[in-house]
């Protein structure tokens, strides 16, 4: 039997949704399925797929609405579906879900997905941008035969925002390598690599500096931690770090967090940390709490979308409340009194998401997912079945 075509559909990503694509892609059975990629020539998911030696295919989507450059990308979306036999078109994110499914309809392609990977309704909007933006998601969902939620969360939202029925939902959880993360090193060299200083616990965030990661309430969070002999450090970089970093300085915290920016080295930086924090304001499943847990470390999140869905409050972590960076303080200071019970809580979240959250448990249960959409449509699927054992299926691309 010929391998199945698939095309993912992706914005320019970064951070979790490019990790999540990145795995799925690289991990899919390759046997099986022949995998595409369409995203942006310019952008860093394009250079790492071309790295892994995954096909892609050039877009120009951009994240903000854009009518002239939406249009081109469906069209030319259009263009390649016609000519490539895509028998799956798989979109990520809600503006990769638009010009993808519109592209689908028009060209009819068998089978169409879409992965929400984060709540698509951002609190700040006004009630009439949320009312037509759950118009528009609504139609949209008319042409897709599977929406994919990473949490149960987000799936419960989609259902009430837009009155969709269960049906057409299902929860795939992210998933990571959890060996990885279990390292054994020198955290010292690390600590100096950061210019952290040598003596005191490390707590710190990883996050794109953008405003629903929440990352100015660990810095006020910070700031009430003043008496304590403890660093803190925030790494990964957006548009609010000029922001952050000056709202540092004013909460006198200057000498006292370290920002990092942008790095690559993220297990050693987790087995660095004491106890990793995630402040967000809204979220779908991130990616960063399953790294740390993996790590070993004891993780203190906010009770948005997935995330006490992962956490197993007080086993592997806490749970605060979005927005509250006093109920966060007085939950770090409470682990850094008891170092036992961080250790502890650090042993049983690596036991956790080794059991629950593993990268090939999310890929076979995608590939699952496609090949259950076939038989319905009556496409023919792959010859030999799926694992669920947790087998990686080799590839052409592995590396």
């Amino acid at each position: 039997m010929s391998k199945i075509k698939v095309l993912h559909v992706v914005r320019p990503a970064a951070g979790g949704m490019k990790n999540h694509l990145l795995d799925l892609v690289r991990l899919t059975d390759h046997t099986r399925f022949d995998v595409t990629v369409a995203c942006p020539q310019d952008s860093l998911l394009w250079a790492e797929l071309a790295a892994l030696g995954i096909k892609t295919t050039p877009i120009p989507l951009v994240g903000e609405l854009s009518p002239l450059k939406d249009y081109a990308a469906v069209k030319s979306l259009v263009k390649y579906l016609h000519s490539s036999g895509t028998v799956i078109l798989h979109a990520h994110s809600s503006k990769g879900a638009l010009v993808g499914r519109l592209a689908a309809a028009i060209v009819k392609t068998p089978v169409v997905v879409f992965t929400a990977h984060n709540s698509i309704f951002y609190e700040q909007w006004p009630r009439w941008k949320k009312n037509l933006f759950a118009m528009v998601e609504r139609f949209l969902a008319r042409l897709t035969d599977r929406i994919i939620t990473v949490s149960d969360a987000l799936k419960q939202e989609l259902m009430e925002q837009e009155s969709l029925p269960a049906r057409q939902l299902t929860t795939i959880y992210n998933g990571i390598e959890t060996d990885k993360f279990n390292l054994k090193l020198d955290t010292l060299t690390v600590r100096q690599s950061l210019s952290i200083p040598e003596l005191g616990p490390v707590i710190g965030t990883i996050a794109r500096l953008a405003p629903q990661k929440g990352v100015s309430y660990f810095l006020k969070a910070a700031s009430l931690l003043k008496d304590y002999q403890v660093n803190f450090l925030v790494v990964g970089d957006g548009p609010l770090r000029e922001e952050l970093e000056q709202e540092a300085a004013e909460l006198g915290l200057k000498n006292r967090v370290t920002f990092a920016g942008r790095r690559e080295n993220i297990p050693e930086i987790l087995a660095t940390l004491d106890i990793f924090v995630l402040p967000s304001v809204t979220e779908g499943l991130p990616l960063t709490i399953l790294e740390a847990m993996a790590a070993g470390k004891p993780v203190v999140a906010t009770r948005v979308g997935g995330i006490p869905e992962a956490i197993v409050e007080g086993k592997t972590g806490l749970v605060v409340p979005p927005r509250d960076p006093e109920a966060l303080a007085i939950a770090l200071a409470g682990l850094l009194g008891e170092r036992e019970r961080m250790l502890r809580m650090g042993n049983c979240g690596r036991k956790h998401v080794t059991e629950k959250f593993t990268v090939q448990a999310m890929v076979n249960k995608t590939m699952e997912l496609y090949q259950q959409l076939m038989g319905e449509k009556k496409l023919g699927i792959p010859s030999n079945p799926i694992s669920t054992e947790g087998k990686q299926h080799r590839t052409d691309v592995e590396g």
